[in-house]
């Protein structure tokens, strides 16, 4: 080999880790301006949850193998339920890494699993097109072009929001190009998408509703020459659909076998109709009705006339005497009405579908337009509630005490102002993109359509059957730049003519 050749391919490796290293920088900018992860107050419960599974196999030192006196520190009453609202998965990651000192350590973890599912994509899309840059200028410039959004955000953020968007990105890769996958692929791909849809009770709702549209897809390709390769992609969502459900009902067993408790989950789809009206309406009718449990909690939400308690959050977690209504009955009757929320809604739904139909319509609305970074930087009183829920004695609770961004937020009114402008951008661009005849190989057609449709059922599942929220939209609204982004560069480059030093 020349040395031409190697100083070329020196230079070329050169590059490509400079490039690397600027977009693990970048993605890292938050945390290192920060000087310390973000989190939310559910942090708190996500650390206790965790610690109190470890604690059974693997003991603090200097704690009792007994945690009930975690409960008994912080005044909290025992009862005979465990909720199941969040990830056994992730509450034992953020645990481990609590317990070892290293809660920003889970930082890194983020940003690995979204740069590995960017690979993949990569790498089975240079093999259905000829792409004119390298693989790691096609991962990096991507995720750059993110990170002028919310993703530092929500790489440092210690929740489980980020793996919302990577599964999306998995899907769409999969419904796109999951043909032209090779097996190891597929497996890698399965793997992380099993551990992002068991990471949040959202993502698996998403992944419920993405699934007609993965068959739809499949049904459309019917012709095209893929024979039962088509199906790859439904199988695999179907499959990842099945695996979490199996993840919950095991988690419910193990809890009631371990603890002797039932594993309940809070009644956002109940909390939701009745702010929306219907369900209100419907217990207003019905209620007081002995066969119906939830009208205890309809009588709940008449011990105050303070109109702010009629918003799911504060129907679901607040405890005051103003605000609060589910968290003051009884432990009995606080499970009657979670137990309920399922047959709850059908009952709503027969008796006012329009009026269902509407509401949902109006808050995944509402959603999609929601996309700040808000809720991602932690004020006095998320800290706070943070602190008390995660069971520890202040002492042990330093790294929830740090923080830059939290002193001022200033700066969240340009951000609130810079990212919204590059979304909408971002999105006009997919838009021409994908209407321009030729311009864009039908396979990255797809991926980007699935990507859109991605966006809004996570608006749909958040806004419509939780509470719209900036959070929830600010997590997934970063793979519009990322989208854009890949896309052009996958358009094709025009050829340098040859300079034959001619001169004109």
């Amino acid at each position: 080999m020349s040395l031409n050749g190697i100083s070329s391919g020196l230079s070329w490796q050169v590059r490509s880790i400079a490039l690397l290293v600027v977009t693990v920088a970048i993605c890292l900018a938050v945390l290192m301006i920060n000087r310390g992860p973000l989190y939310y107050f559910d942090t708190g419960s996500y650390f206790k949850q965790g610690n109190t599974a470890l604690s059974l196999i693997l003991p603090e030192a200097g704690a009792g193998s007994d945690t009930v006196g975690q409960g008994a520190a912080t005044g909290e009453k025992a009862d005979a339920t465990t909720g199941g609202s969040r990830s056994m998965v992730y509450a034992l990651l953020v645990a481990g890494f609590w317990r070892a000192d290293m809660l920003g350590g889970i930082v890194l973890l983020h940003l690995a699993n979204l740069l590995l599912a960017v690979w993949l994509t990569v790498r089975v899309t240079g093999r259905v097109i000829p792409l004119g840059y390298g693989t790691m200028p096609m991962i990096t410039l991507p995720v750059l072009a993110a990170a002028t959004t919310s993703l530092p955000f929500y790489i440092a953020y210690v929740m489980p929001d980020i793996f919302a968007p990577i599964m999306l990105i998995l899907i769409a890769t999969v419904v796109s190009m999951g043909h032209q996958m090779r097996p190891a692929e597929r497996v890698a791909a399965f793997g992380l998408a099993v551990l992002t849809v068991v990471l949040h009770p959202s993502h698996l709702g998403i992944a419920v509703l993405m699934l007609p549209f993965v068959i739809l897809a499949a049904l459309l390709r019917m012709g095209s020459g893929q024979g039962w390769g088509r199906w790859v992609a439904a199988g695999f969502v179907a499959c990842l659909v099945l695996i979490a459900i199996g993840e919950r009902k095991a988690f419910e067993v193990a809890v009631k076998n371990v603890t002797r408790k039932e594993v309940t989950y809070t009644p956002h789809i109940t909390a939701r109709l009745i702010v929306d009206g219907p369900g209100l309406a419907y217990l207003d009718e019905h209620c007081p009705r002995a066969d119906l449990a939830t009208c205890a909690l309809h009588e709940a939400l008449t011990w105050s006339d303070d109109p702010y308690r009629m918003t799911v959050s504060h129907i679901i977690f607040e405890r005051t005497p103003a605000l609060g209504s589910f968290r003051l009955m009884t432990p009995e009757d606080q499970k009657a009405v979670a137990d309920e929320q399922r047959a709850f809604f059908f009952q709503v739904l027969a008796e006012r579908p329009f009026g269902i139909a509407y509401a949902l319509a109006r808050n995944t609305t509402v959603q999609l337009l929601m996309n700040s970074v808000e809720m991602t930087i932690p004020n006095v009183l998320i800290t706070r509630n943070a602190k008390s829920m995660s069971g520890l004695p202040d002492a042990q609770l330093g790294v929830l005490d740090g923080g830059v961004l939290k002193r001022s937020q200033l700066w969240l009114k340009v951000v609130d102002f810079i990212h919204p402008a590059i979304y909408l951008a971002s999105f006009v661009l997919i838009t021409a993109l994908l209407l321009w005849p030729g311009k864009i190989a039908p396979p990255l057609k797809v991926f980007a359509v699935f990507v859109l449709i991605g966006i809004a059922l996570n608006a749909l599942v958040c806004g419509g059957v939780s509470q719209p929220a900036a959070r929830y939209g600010a997590r997934v609204m970063w793979l519009l730049p990322f989208t854009a982004a890949f896309l052009i560069l996958t358009l094709p480059r025009r050829k340098r003519r040859p300079d034959t030093g001619a001169r004109p």
